[in-house]
């Protein structure tokens, strides 16, 4: 990641100093243990599967550290985030290289054919991200079906990057009629990610005014007229549901290609378990 995120530039710049500090916080790197363990099972060449994996995990990064900046979050796994280490005009220039970077790095593939899907794919995933990050508000009207568009929301800002993975992978075997199948099973995946990760930001996101937040919890209040705790644990028992739905979709992926998909339920479920 570093290595293509650098280019020809300068290592020492603050917008490279920046990248390498956000790359350092080192994450579970699922997107790219999709990728590659996908690819070890469809025979993809390690140079090709090293190339798509981290295009995977450069706009993963990149995704990250923008979101920081939109939610002003001071900590990234426990680390300063990018923007309050490195301001405002600094985290903005490392995400439009990481984001750059993400496409450079799909130069080494070695199936040329499949370049031009591969690129297409890369371009929709970020559209269809950057539409989520940037979800309206979820206004106040009792005739606005919230719970919908949460549902909605969670899926475009957490299923395109997670599906990608295994769109490159299918792509690149020319497989395209994978792609759709774990598309569906990432995009119940989607939802359950996003519940945990407002779960475990309800202090902050309560403050949030009630017409304009896009949090389960606060969605599910409004909803049922129920207290903080019934709807945290209305909130617990949906996301439940959604890796096992996940599961038997994905059930129907061929050789392997989706067994990392359990250990990836596991840890929901685990995170998921911390809030009954």
């Amino acid at each position: 990641m570093l290595r293509v995120a650098a280019g020809e530039g300068d290592s020492q710049s603050r917008v490279s100093q920046a990248v390498a500090h956000h790359v350092a916080t080192t994450g579970l790197r699922v997107r790219s243990q999709i990728a590659l363990h996908a690819a070890d099972c469809l025979g993809v060449n390690t140079q090709s599967a090293l190339a798509m994996a981290t295009c995977c995990e450069l706009l993963h990064t990149a995704s990250l550290i923008l979101d920081d900046l939109q939610d002003r979050d001071q900590l990234r796994r426990g680390t300063q985030a990018v923007w309050s280490m490195f301001g405002d005009e600094v985290v903005l220039c490392a995400g439009d290289l990481l984001l750059s970077s993400a496409y450079a790095a799909l130069a080494d593939v070695t199936n040329i054919a499949a370049m031009q899907h591969l690129v297409a794919q890369t371009h929709a995933a970020v559209a269809q991200t950057i539409r989520g990050q940037a979800f309206p508000a979820l206004p106040s009207h009792s005739d606005f079906d919230r719970l919908a568009a949460y549902q909605a929301m969670a899926a475009a800002k957490f299923g395109p990057l997670l599906r990608l993975p295994f769109g490159l992978v299918f792509s690149y075997s020319n497989r395209p009629d994978l792609v759709a199948t774990s598309a569906f099973a990432v995009g119940a995946f989607a939802v359950a990610y996003q519940i945990a990760d407002d779960l475990a930001d309800i202090e902050a996101d309560a403050r949030t005014p009630l017409g304009t937040a896009a949090h389960i919890v606060i969605v599910l209040e409004a909803l049922g007229g129920t207290d903080r705790t019934t709807a945290q644990a209305q909130a617990v028992l949906m996301a439940h549901t959604r890796p096992a739905e996940a599961l038997a979709i994905a059930a129907a992926l061929p050789q392997g290609t989706a067994a990392i998909l359990p250990d990836l339920a596991a840890r929901i479920t685990l995170k998921l378990d911390g809030h009954r």
